[in-house]
């Protein structure tokens, strides 16, 4: 794999390990027969359907862009915002002030395609070099690395960093485990059948941790040690990273329209929606009070009823929705490939704003009142998250 322009490479500070033996299989739950005809049934509606309206200039309503600062290609995945800064991955990862757009620091080697993470000082993205994938730990504080480990893969995800471990998934059928000081592995497990590359990152919740094979296969971990807790077989291929919320699992058939509920401890289905669709889910619910809100290839955010997966509403936009959506303060926050970032109504899904960007807009993140999203216009936006700058809420 060889991508746009040449970086510069750093030599491994950590000496490679050798493998431990996989994590033991415990048991696997069983999974319900998929009955074609149900295909376009779905799930009972509740509430109405939503067309956008036409351009917001005639509503007078818009988003207001606080800032913008290039990042030296096209962002493809959420930024990270934590103590006042902005880390994102365009060409390296960028550490941006979230005050005023001015950068603090780059790294060239460090970021891929997938959003850094931070944790205390130091910040953790995969990287790049020739042949090889990497990851890497930066200092929060001028970007310098302070180990690196070499991965045969690339890994195209976000990490997950808690008690001093950093899980993370590449190319390879292996969730991996090291040391979040120093980059030694801790354990590894075999998650996917073959060398199949990934479409989700890991999710952690309430001492488990979630991986999702492109296979449709959820596994449950214990973070410590990698010993399975359970398996369950979705209906649906390359899920897209899951959400975690109240005891819940929720996931995307990433080649269609499905949308699955799961126990988060035993693995058994609570409820499967078939959404009235020909796309497929990419991107990671979002959720706010018992609404959840589901991207979708076909132009629509759907939601859909938490509890029984019943189908509420959806609003249509002028492209496919590639991100994750994010709720704050009423206000649902998407990307679309229409160019646009969408703010909407959490309850009914009306159109409070969108502001236009020069591509495919990815998924945003709101810190203290503002929407921070990258485009493919290699822009990272600060936008003001109120609804409509001026206005009472509708």
């Amino acid at each position: 794999m060889r991508l746009a322009g040449r970086l510069r490479h750093l030599t491994p500070l950590n000496r490679k390990t050798s493998d431990e033996p996989n994590a033991r299989d415990t048991g696997v739950a069983k999974v319900p027969k998929r009955n074609r005809r149900q295909r376009g049934n779905g799930r009972p509606r509740e509430g109405i359907q939503l067309r956008t309206p036409g351009p917001l200039a005639a509503t007078g309503r818009t988003g207001t862009v606080r800032w913008r600062v290039h990042v030296g290609s096209a962002v493809y995945s959420a930024p990270y915002v934590t103590d006042g800064t902005v880390y994102v991955t365009g060409r390296g990862v960028w550490a941006v002030d979230t005050a005023d757009g001015s950068v603090r620091w780059t790294n060239a080697d460090a970021g891929l395609m997938g959003s850094p993470t931070a944790a205390g000082d130091t910040v953790y993205a995969a990287g790049y070099a020739e042949y090889w994938g990497t990851l890497l730990a930066l200092d929060a504080a001028d970007g310098r690395p302070r180990w690196r480990r070499r991965m045969r893969w690339y890994s195209f995800t976000q990490p997950v960093v808690a008690s001093g471990l950093l899980h993370y998934v590449n190319g390879s059928r292996y969730l991996r485990t090291v040391d979040a000081a120093t980059g030694r592995r801790r354990w590894r497990a075999k998650y996917q059948g073959r060398d199949w590359g990934t479409v989700s990152a890991p999710a952690l919740s309430d001492g488990i941790l979630y991986a999702a094979g492109k296979d449709g296969t959820i596994w449950a971990f214990d973070p410590a040690t990698g010993k399975v807790r359970w398996k369950q077989r979705i209906i649906g291929r390359c899920p897209a990273t899951p959400l975690l919320h109240d005891d819940t699992l929720y996931v995307g058939d990433g080649l269609g329209p499905d949308v699955q509920a799961l126990d988060a401890a035993t693995g058994a289905f609570r409820w499967r929606t078939l959404l009235d669709s020909l796309g497929s889910i990419r991107t990671t619910p979002a959720i706010s009070g018992n609404t959840l809100y589901v991207g979708c290839q076909d132009h629509r955010l759907w939601a859909l009823n938490a509890t029984t997966g019943a189908i509420r509403w959806h609003v249509t936009t002028d492209g496919p929705i590639g991100s994750s959506p994010v709720v704050a303060d009423g206000t649902v926050y998407f990307g679309s490939d229409d160019g646009h970032l969408w703010a909407i109504s959490a309850e009914n899904g009306r159109v409070r704003w969108k502001v236009k960007t020069g591509g495919p807009v990815s998924s945003p993140v709101v810190a203290d009142g503002v929407v921070y999203a990258g485009s493919r216009d290699g822009y990272l936006y600060a936008i003001e998250a109120s609804p409509d700058p001026g206005r009472p809420l509708p």
